[in-house]
């Protein structure tokens, strides 16, 4: 039985506009109805995402920056149920590597205030959408590792062409345990890589609010669309998957919606899950 349904938001929930369909919150609300709980498993950070915590009423903890945070409410209810850094000497040996390569290196330096992501400015980029959705949380600086300071970060991001991403990774183990690396996307030959504190993933983000709910992993369905998914979606017995996502995404699904999330694909996932719930 299904007790838990979490969804992702960009690509899944959210639409091409980042909004909530209609469609998709009636369904969320429908779910709530019959007993079950809806969280959020999303890659955006707490100031990005918690809007729409807000907008859908969820009242469990939800899952933060790919699971380096995980908070209970929002705003000055907001509890802080884990939260997992990135140390400084890793950070910034991460981000020198990736400036040395010539990489977009974004520092995410705040978990919870405004702007939190600190840059130089950016090369061209198959991810210039990304920068321009994201403008109102970038600061522009000569040297954005001056913002690494003790105990911590968020988290280091690195956008630019695959390839040479991993091999930079390559070149950085050993002496790389207390690093969790996150594929978070892939657009045409570039990907945009993640890098946390020790054990960040988002099936340990739901672990927390598994152990919060008193929920365990077998009553759990998950909604995804994505690479950072994977770790959840490879766990969980009900994962499901978004017709907008790569194939290599979609083999790990037991459903595959037939809409996108510009058709209100999480609508119908959330159909599927409570039928399948009463089989």
């Amino acid at each position: 039985m299904i007790k838990l349904i979490v969804i992702d938001l960009d690509g899944t929930l959210l639409n091409s506009d980042k909004s909530v369909s209609r469609e998709n919150e009636e369904a969320i609300i429908e779910a709530l109805e019959r007993g079950v709980h809806v969280s959020i498993s999303t890659g955006r950070s707490y100031v990005s995402g918690h809007k729409y915590v807000e907008q859908l009423g969820i009242s469990v903890p939800v899952s933060y920056q790919n699971g380096a945070l995980v908070v209970d409410g929002y705003d000055g209810a907001m509890r802080i149920i884990s939260q997992c850094l990135l140390g400084t000497a890793e950070a910034t040996a991460i981000y020198n590597r990736g400036r040395e390569r010539g990489f977009n290196c974004l520092v995410f330096f705040d978990f919870f205030n405004l702007p939190d992501i600190s840059t130089t400015g950016l090369s061209d980029s198959p991810y210039r959408g990304y920068y321009a959705h994201n403008a109102y949380r970038i600061v522009f600086e000569e040297d954005p590792s001056k913002r690494i300071r003790e105990p911590g970060i968020a988290e280091i991001a690195i956008e630019g062409e695959e390839e040479r991403i991993i091999e930079m990774i390559g070149t950085m183990r050993p002496g790389f345990d207390r690093v969790t690396v996150v594929k978070n996307d892939a657009l045409e030959r570039h990907a945009f890589y993640e890098f946390f504190g020790p054990g960040v993933g988002k099936s340990n983000g739901l672990k927390h609010i598994l152990e919060h709910l008193e929920i365990d992993w077998k009553e759990v369905a998950y909604i995804g669309d994505n690479y950072n998914d994977l770790d959840i979606l490879k766990k969980c017995p009900l994962p499901v998957v978004m017709a907008n996502a790569p194939d290599q995404v979609k083999k790990h699904a037991k459903i595959v919606t037939g809409k996108t999330n510009d058709e209100s694909g999480v609508a119908e996932a959330i159909d599927r899950i409570l039928n399948w719930r009463r089989d």
